[in-house]
């Protein structure tokens, strides 16, 4: 930046004034008259097409020009990143710029404007005058433009500007006042929307005055401009060729760019240029992604708390159904020959294969020392995280799972949960179910988990 010099801004300056010359239709429309003219030596023709021609030449003089730009229309332009236009296109309220201001050092995870690095601006006012606009936009070298030169208070600006010192004096300050906000006088309309926000937290519901402050929305038209330019690269020939080729055997695959379950809101009225010049750039279409709660497959395994002490509850003889069904059929049958026995293991055995096909799914699916945020007992934190054994600071917690007091206490949980579903279930019986059947269950439950511990146990 610093090898940029007046003149290659001066350059710059009217190569587009020439450029706006030459697509200007009436000059195209007196060129062509004129030539006509000429082929049929229509001398008056000729001298008012050359008189007009002359005039338009002159209106894009570079001093001419700059002078009635960077003094008189340059009144009716507004340069913002935050529009209120974009609200409502009628609206007369005050807008923001937002790219010339602090950023947060943080943005809180959150995507917003102060997310974007290099905001580009936005202009709106008189049609007359975003041709302004449009010259400081100009790069003069790279992706530098003659608004960022203004922007870095680049020393080379204001002999660009005229060849009068005193008038380039004027137009650099006229230009530097498109960059500022002037909340001086700042108003608002009644086209535009507005909602009360609290102060805090705190004091939101109390009585106290002056809870709330008012805040008027502004649409923040230049992040959503580089949001509308990032959708729109999925109709680019490189995304393209990316998604074609996915169905191509013997072509390496490429990443590509899709967007789903896009929306789209218009935003102008009839001519969107009248909201802004980067609304009308977008023809007034804006993108709305998806704001949809997500999707979560829900999990065919009991959820586990924080704050549970055992894994032995409700949620778990729930999964257990199907073989807690079996069982209490059994109970209920009349005789106690083979078919009801047999039935009462395959009861048991459903159960069990349940809950270490659960226990399996918590040793392979999390992270080792999981356990540690949580409220479960000693003997259940060493059985569902044996992984957590191999971590440098777990000493104490690898010592008792090498003593394996925990499996006997393991044991004594399960009989106690099936002792108490059976109680409740069959409360006219449950002083059937005391220690020979406590006993019973705890035998029926050690060969699986030491079974499951050999399998699975011991980890990394």
């Amino acid at each position: 930046m610093e090898d940029i010099s007046w003149q290659d801004i001066r350059k710059v300056i009217v190569d587009f004034l020439n450029q706006r010359l030459s697509n200007n239709s009436n000059y195209k429309s007196e060129l062509a008259k004129l030539d006509t003219a000429k082929q049929a030596n229509d001398l008056v023709t000729m001298n008012e097409s050359q008189q007009k021609i002359n005039e338009l030449v002159k209106r894009f003089d570079f001093e001419t020009w700059m002078e009635d730009a960077a003094t008189r229309r340059i009144k009716f332009l507004i340069l913002a990143s935050h529009l209120s236009k974009g609200i409502h296109p009628s609206s007369k309220a005050s807008n923001a710029n937002y790219i010339t201001q602090m950023k947060p050092d943080s943005c809180d995870n959150f995507v917003s404007s102060a997310t974007v690095i290099d905001l580009p601006f936005d202009a709106t006012g008189g049609a007359s005058s975003l041709d302004i606009f449009g010259l400081l936009k100009q790069k003069v070298k790279d992706d530098i433009t003659i608004l960022k030169l203004i922007v870095n208070d680049h020393p080379k600006v204001k002999n660009a500007l005229s060849d009068d010192e005193n008038k380039a004096a004027i137009y650099l300050e006229n230009l530097k006042k498109l960059l500022s906000d002037n909340w001086i006088d700042s108003q608002a309309s009644e086209l535009n929307k507005q909602f009360f926000w609290p102060n805090n937290e705190e004091i939101y519901l109390s009585p106290v005055d002056n809870n709330y402050r008012l805040l008027i929305p502004l649409h923040p038209s230049s992040l959503c401009n580089i949001v509308y330019q990032k959708v729109q690269t999925r109709f680019s020939d490189e995304n393209k060729k990316a998604r074609e080729q996915r169905f191509k055997k013997g072509f390496e695959q490429q990443h590509y760019f899709s967007f789903h379950d896009l929306a789209i809101v218009k935003l102008g009225g009839s001519n969107a240029q009248n909201a802004s010049q980067l609304i009308g750039s977008q023809m007034g279409r804006n993108f709305l992604l998806p704001s949809m709660p997500p999707k979560f497959s829900r999990t065919v395994f009991p959820t586990i708390a924080n704050s549970q002490e055992t894994i032995f509850n409700k949620s778990l003889q729930y999964y257990c159904r199907s073989g807690f069904r079996l069982l209490f059929d059994t109970i209920n049958a009349k005789k106690n020959v083979f078919k009801e026995r047999n039935n009462r293991k395959e009861a048991f055995y459903i159960i069990i294969s349940l809950i270490l096909k659960f226990v399996n799914h918590l040793q392979s699916s999390k992270h080792a020392g999981w356990t540690r945020d949580s409220s479960l007992n000693i003997s259940q934190q060493l059985w569902l995280d044996p992984k957590r054994i191999n971590l440098k600071d777990e000493i104490k917690f690898k010592q008792h799972y090498e003593l394996g007091i925990w499996q006997q206490e393991l044991e004594q949980q399960f009989a106690d949960w099936v002792q108490k579903i059976l109680r409740n279930k069959f409360d006219n019986i449950k002083e059937q179910f005391s220690d020979p059947e406590f006993k019973e269950w705890c035998r029926e439950f050690r060969p699986a988990i030491k079974a499951h511990q050999h399998k699975y146990g011991r980890i990394g």
